[in-house]
């Protein structure tokens, strides 16, 4: 039957008011934008949801960081649920293992557009068409984690009612056995696929990825990076859906600050100031969509560079990066050069191959071979000949040792 168009907006892993981890040096300035940034995203989030007119939102776990949260982040959790509300929007919150339901320690009282599913049982609840007064716009379905640690599925205990027009799963979980994360609430691909439910909202899972689009399968990242592993851009995805319950979705980068990395292959550079300049270029680009980046660069290859000390490249970090919280803000975090010293050069090539062929042409004068009577004769002829001869080849060896040294280093 058709039904009402409509959208909704996924977000998990907020990851409210918790710091930044990795950084290899900081700034003064820089500190308090990284305090404010987890904060500053959630304002980006509300705000996304109140432009799509969204029906409603959907949290897939790991809204806050721990089990006793601070107060600024219970009271911008709930000044933005009030916001939401405001504007009709509902919110539905499964919970993960960094916010467990039972163990989590609240100060503050929410807003009625709040639903909270129960820990360790499926709950559901209808989402009212506006248009209809009478009809759902759809179901949606969610599991919290009573307790941190959930490794039994919860996938079985989803099951859609037969007069859902539109069902929407959310569920905090290690799909597919991901690497890098804890195996919480495992569950195969299949075992979401094959149960009816047009959407699966995830959490857990750090990047974004569409595990699955018929049905959506979809992980949307966390919504701030948090160190460096967690890069590029973070933030939350739309769903867009027709009056047939076709969706289609577009993700849109929310995250203040991106961490980001540059990598470059420096190989045959000598000069420190030229390299300066092609990371200034590289990093002049900036990145759409944050007010700041944190950039780690990683050089690679042969360089005579693999000299310098880690003191020049942190001379070179802070003349790259810039001094304020401006608009757009590049700060280079550090620069790691996994740089190795140039490889001897080839001895058939170049300047050192014609300078040893011509070593190799040098004889001995016949000058000095008239001091040796029995010499004179020519090359070979006696063993005083046979003497002087290998004097000379010796003499030439050295000679070509040393040209190898020396135009070995210049041409380095």
């Amino acid at each position: 039957m058709e039904g009402s168009a409509f959208r909704f907006v996924h977000a998990a892993d907020l990851h409210l008011d918790s710091p930044f981890r990795g950084l290899s040096r900081t700034a003064p300035w820089l500190q308090p934008v990284l305090q404010q940034a987890s904060l500053d995203a959630f304002d980006r989030l509300v705000d996304l949801a109140v432009d799509e007119a969204a029906a409603f939102m959907v949290w897939a776990g790991d809204v806050f960081d721990h089990t006793a949260p601070s107060l600024r982040a219970q009271l911008k959790l709930r000044d933005g649920i009030a916001r939401l509300a405001a504007h009709g929007i509902h919110v539905f919150w499964a919970h993960g293992n960094h916010d467990p339901a039972d163990a989590l320690s609240l100060d503050i009282s929410w807003p009625d557009n709040l639903t909270r599913f129960p820990g360790g049982r499926v709950g559901h609840v209808g989402v009212p068409d506006p248009h209809h007064p009478h009809r759902l716009l759809c179901e949606v379905y969610g599991v919290s984690y009573p307790e941190a640690s959930v490794t039994a599925s919860y996938a079985e205990q989803f099951q859609r009612a037969d007069d859902a027009p539109w069902a929407l799963a959310v569920l905090h979980a290690n799909v597919g056995g991901q690497p890098g994360h804890d195996n919480y609430a495992p569950a195969r691909l299949s075992d979401l696929t094959e149960r009816p439910f047009d959407y699966w909202a995830l959490g857990h899972i750090h990047h974004r990825a569409v595990l699955s689009e018929a049905p959506w399968v979809v992980y949307p990242g966390n919504l701030q990076g948090r160190h460096p592993r967690e890069d590029g851009p973070k933030g939350a995805v739309v769903g867009h859906v027709d009056e047939w319950g076709a969706a289609r979705l577009t993700f849109h980068a929310l995250a203040p600050v991106q961490w980001q990395t540059v990598a470059m292959d420096v190989t045959g550079e000598e000069h420190a100031d030229r390299l300066e300049s092609r990371l200034a270029e590289a990093l002049s680009a900036g990145w759409p969509g944050a007010a700041g980046a944190l950039v780690r660069v990683e050089l690679v290859g042969r360089s005579v560079l693999a000299r310098l000390m880690p003191e020049d490249w942190l001379a070179m970090a802070e003349r790259l990066s810039d001094t304020e919280a401006r608009p757009g803000f590049v700060f280079v975090e550090s620069i790691q050069p996994r740089l190795g010293r140039p490889l001897a050069p080839d001895p058939s090539d170049g300047l050192l191959a014609r300078a040893l062929a011509e070593v190799d042409r040098l004889e001995v004068p016949r000058e000095a071979r008239e001091l040796w009577p029995r010499a004179s004769a020519g090359p070979g002829t006696d063993p005083e000949a046979r003497e002087l001869d290998d004097m000379a080849a010796s003499v030439r060896q050295r000679v070509k040792d040393r040209l190898r040294e020396l135009l070995g280093e210049e041409l380095s």
